[in-house]
């Protein structure tokens, strides 16, 4: 008898495994989400190419300039002017550009800092598009609780209209209480209805989001929590400056137009050519060329170079400073939001909700008796279907604003 009970319970146990593995597979819990969305968002994938296409101009930026043949044709005699030996010399051979030292090393390394502005705003777009899915999935999340909440409210009001239904046949009811139930239930029906509709609206959000098809379900496996916060705003703003996406961009720009300006200034420093040749007329000799590039008669193009990468140098210290300035600014937003809101959330959940459940289940078996009347129980019903519906409100809001926080000022205005 114990072998077929342990055989039976370790059987149980199986189905129990599998159906919660079926449902997990099934399902969406929001950390999955985020993880899909990284690897299959549109933003994301556009992010990753950029990258390979930043590498693409490292590898141009450490190229040698390419080599010349040269061909050249050498004592062709002026018409009415030749003499006798005179010949035409035919000569072949290659040139090389080599640049003034310095240029090249300076464009790998602006060709490298790309590499590292690309790999950094790729990171940047998995932050953002993290805290999109996330307010999806949160709006989700609170349709489906807002939903489920209404319905236990139109239930409990099926049953207070049978009541008054009941009561009205004996007379102890009058129909305007049941005309009052009624209209309370078609408030409820419209509030889920719109729920409805919102869920409908941020799971196809969630499924663009995801790289998904608009039609596949998206089945919630989350549900909306409340943990207060414990960071205060000087110990976000050291994380923000940490590890934020956007303030390594500002740095690698600064940089990068800092090696721009160096590299402007050797705009105006000669490259070296040198060339090896064969003549023509006697095959068993060679030549060699020398010679020098001038920039400095065209004064213009490296005035220019120089003029431009101080602008953007000038432009990525504008913008950085204006970065510290905006974060400062939407931290601070977002932090009091958050805690606005989890003041919100505190209210409902201390005592508020589950004092007005107590009263309203008293106030239903005091009406069933004939204690309390009808008007003024469907009045209580409706304070609590609001302050439920208003808890999970604050619980989206409090959620949101803390996805605000994690990316405050990462999103270009």
């Amino acid at each position: 008898m114990w072998r077929k009970s342990a055989a039976f319970r370790a059987a149980l146990a199986a189905v129990i495994l599998v159906t919660t593995l079926s449902a997990q597979e099934g399902g969406l819990t929001i950390e999955k989400a985020v993880e899909i969305a990284r690897s299959r968002n549109p933003d994301v994938l556009a992010a990753r190419t950029a990258i390979e296409a930043a590498r693409g101009r490292t590898l141009q930026f450490k190229a040698r300039p390419e080599p010349s043949i040269l061909a050249s044709v050498e004592g062709v005699p002026i018409p009415g002017l030749k003499k006798e030996g005179d010949q035409t010399e035919v000569n072949l051979g290659i040139e090389q550009v080599f640049e003034y030292p310095g240029k090249r090393s300076l464009r790998t390394e602006i060709g490298l800092q790309g590499e590292s502005l690309a790999q950094a705003e790729l990171e940047r777009v998995r932050l953002l598009v993290a805290a999109r899915v996330k307010k999806a999935y949160w709006k989700a999340a609170f349709a489906d609780s807002a939903v489920d909440a209404l319905g236990r409210s139109e239930s409990r009001l099926d049953a207070l209209l049978a009541d008054l239904q009941a009561k009205y046949r004996t007379s102890a009811a009058s129909y305007a209480d049941i005309l009052r139930a009624r209209a309370e239930k078609a408030r409820l029906r419209n509030q889920i209805i719109e729920q409805t509709k919102e869920r409908h609206a941020a799971g196809l959000e969630l499924n663009v989001l995801l790289g998904r098809a608009s039609d596949e379900p998206v089945e919630l496996l989350t549900a909306m929590s409340f943990t207060p916060l414990t960071a205060d705003l000087p110990g976000l703003w050291e994380n923000a400056q940490a590890t934020r996406p956007s303030f390594m961009i500002a740095a690698l720009l600064k940089d990068r137009a800092a090696s721009a300006v160096k590299l402007a200034g050797l705009s105006r420093r000669p490259d070296f050519l040198a060339g090896f040749l064969i003549p023509s007329v006697r095959p068993n000799a060679w030549g060699i060329s020398f010679g020098l590039t001038m920039p400095f008669l065209r004064p213009g193009r490296a005035k220019g170079a120089a003029m431009e990468a101080g602008a953007e140098a000038d432009l990525a210290r504008i913008a950085a400073e204006a970065l510290d300035r905006r974060v400062r600014s939407v931290l601070e937003r977002a932090y009091t939001a958050a805690k606005a809101a989890e003041e919100q959330v505190l209210v409902f959940e201390k005592s508020l909700l589950s004092e007005l459940e107590n009263e309203l289940k008293i106030q239903l078996e005091y009406f069933r008796y004939g204690k309390v009347e009808a008007f003024s129980l469907l009045d209580l019903h409706r304070t609590y279907v609001l302050a439920e519906v208003e808890h999970l409100r604050a619980l989206l809001s409090y959620n949101l604003a803390l996805i605000d926080l994690e990316v405050a000022g990462e999103e270009t205005e």
